[in-house]
């Protein structure tokens, strides 16, 4: 079982509790926006995270070299029957070359949003989904992770052609589920980010900003 994708599961515990959410899950980074999260460390080297200004603006800077560890923040979502997540991200470089993605040995991204779904004591019965900045497959792409089909993986972004610039992200989080797992989710239980390299023993640097979950009923119809 992966390091990052077991021990981050196995940590996104939450409460049960329902109701709306929104807003900037980083808080604007402003002082003590880091109660929020949690970052879990594992046997390797971390994944270095800090806030930088852009700008004028802060971002969440993340750099790894044969190193992974993942900040996460819990939510207490149930039933959702509506959730959309937002977020800027960018990467200096995907992992150049990394053509085995979808296998266990190549299972590191430049960058990775999580949203986690069903929590389990058993990580391998926890459902996740992860946006990926891939190096090799293309944007679009669905599969599951090399580990556990309890966790999906969505290429976002792809290759070189946009790093070093921001991009910006927006997903329907119930209908990339439907289409994942085929039903809907019965609770979000977390946020999380990660920039891993510890399979491939590379280096990966990216940046986060402007992360959102809004959830809540389902849209009326016209």
């Amino acid at each position: 079982m992966p390091r990052h994708t077991h021990l981050l599961l196995l940590c996104c515990a939450a409460a049960a509790a329902g109701g709306v959410r929104g807003g900037d899950l980083f808080d604007g980074f402003a002082e003590g926006w880091r109660l929020q999260w949690r970052e879990q460390s594992f046997l390797t080297k971390p994944t270095r995270y800090e806030v930088v200004r852009e700008g004028g603006v802060p971002v969440l800077h993340a750099t790894a070299r044969d190193a992974n560890a993942g900040l996460h923040r819990t939510q207490t979502i149930i039933a959702p029957e509506a959730a959309r997540l937002s977020w800027r991200w960018k990467v200096a470089a995907p992992l150049t070359g990394n053509t085995r993605e979808r296998e266990r040995a190549g299972d590191d991204f430049a960058a990775r949003v999580f949203v986690v779904f069903e929590q389990s004591i058993i990580p391998l019965r926890t459902r996740a989904i992860n946006y990926v900045w891939a190096a090799h497959e293309p944007i679009g792409a669905e599969f599951p992770n090399p580990y556990t089909k309890n966790v999906m993986m969505i290429v976002a972004r792809s290759g070189t052609d946009e790093a070093g610039r921001w991009q910006r992200e927006e997903r329907d989080v119930i209908a990339d589920y439907r289409r994942c797992f085929g039903e809907a989710p019965t609770r979000i239980t977390a946020v999380a980010v990660l920039v891993d390299t510890d399979n491939t023993g590379r280096e990966a640097e990216a940046w986060f900003a402007d992360l959102q979950l809004t959830a809540g009923p389902a849209p009326s119809k016209p």
